[in-house]
């Protein structure tokens, strides 16, 4: 059995829990459903439990030194995005919510000494002294957690660090620029993927997957792809052909093309592709994953809000866990730890 194919397999159970219902708000959003009615004392204090929790999105650094997304039920708190960058401090709170093979990215001691979002939607997050002795090696996946983790609230437009009051435009360590207004187009986990020529080519993020001890969860990683090609087209290609470096896995069959170029109409855009794209051509299903990974990627585009599949004829798409499709997809139907 190939790489891709124990990968899919694995995937399978974990991708849709999720229901088909496309007016929900984000998971990052997503405030517990209330119950103003119950019989039981036991039922009283199983909502009360989930009532004090909401689901909120870190971005953590996995076992290949990735910097991925994870939900975790945090406790409801009126200063939400103070509260998420506590839960990058190692040894901090997160040391109890921590999955398996992943660890914080801010180190230990770091406080967060205020957030403040103007306007504009810019966060300014001023941090304590020890954020400087964030090693050499995780100064990168130090800056790309804090601004992917805090993008994550709709008002926050971008970011920009501050330390003791100082923006941090350069790691006094080593005199790597961090720079101000930080936003998600500046990209996470980059690839350059063997492009010679950077100017000639755009930055695409593409969410990949990868696995630790048997369990597969997705990576926003950005790669390089030719300018002169429209961007959606790009960004299916990247998806389809991973990295050749790196722990990197696409659920997507290496033969699957698009047959037409796509075209976005009122935030939805519209795929046509190839039965390559089928996990399964003579039942005719696609794997969940293969949905997921390009909803994920493609909603990334400030201009797209659905995307629409369509195979030969037939805009009904039936998954592999017996969910079918018929119709555009958003990002809060698939979406459990991308956001």
């Amino acid at each position: 059995m190939d790489r891709r194919s124990s990968i899919i397999i694995s995937s399978v159970s974990l991708i849709l829990a999720v229901t088909l219902l496309s007016g929900c708000g984000s998971m990052a959003d997503r405030q517990p459903d209330s119950v103003t009615y119950v019989n039981r004392k036991s039922d009283l204090a199983k909502t009360a439990t989930r009532q004090q929790f909401t689901e909120r999105v870190l971005y953590l650094k996995d076992v290949n030194g990735l910097v991925a997304p994870q939900a975790v039920g945090l406790p409801k708190t009126d200063q939400a995005t103070k509260q998420v960058l506590n839960y990058l401090v190692d040894d901090g709170p997160v040391s109890e919510l921590l999955p398996n093979g992943f660890q914080a990215t801010l180190p230990p001691g770091t406080e967060v000494n205020h957030v403040s979002i103007d306007q504009r939607g810019n966060a300014t997050v001023d941090f304590s002294k020890e954020l400087f002795d964030t090693p050499a090696s995780g100064q990168t996946q130090a800056i790309q957690s804090i601004v992917w983790t805090l993008t994550q609230f709709p008002s926050v437009k971008s970011v920009t660090i501050t330390v003791n009051g100082k923006t941090l435009s350069v790691w006094p360590s080593t005199k790597n620029e961090v720079g101000g207004g930080l936003t998600r187009a500046d990209g996470i986990n980059q690839v350059s993927g063997g492009v010679a020529d950077m100017s000639g080519s755009q930055p695409l993020t593409v969410y990949y997957l990868a696995a630790n001890k048997g369990k597969t969860y997705d990576v926003p990683v950005t790669v390089r792809g030719a300018a002169d090609t429209d961007r959606v087209t790009s960004l299916v290609h990247a998806l389809i052909h991973e990295p050749e470096s790196g722990p990197f896995i696409t659920p997507l069959n290496p033969e699957t093309e698009l047959t037409e170029k796509p075209k976005i109409k009122n935030g939805t855009v519209y795929l046509h592709f190839n039965e390559a794209i089928y996990d399964n051509k003579k039942a005719k299903t696609i794997n969940d994953q293969v949905i997921r990974s390009l909803v994920l990627t493609l909603t990334g585009d400030a201009a797209i809000q659905k995307v629409s599949i369509k195979v030969g004829q037939s805009t009904k798409m039936t998954l592999e866990s017996g969910k079918t499709i018929s119709g555009p997809v958003t990002r809060e139907w698939v979406d459990a730890t991308g956001i």
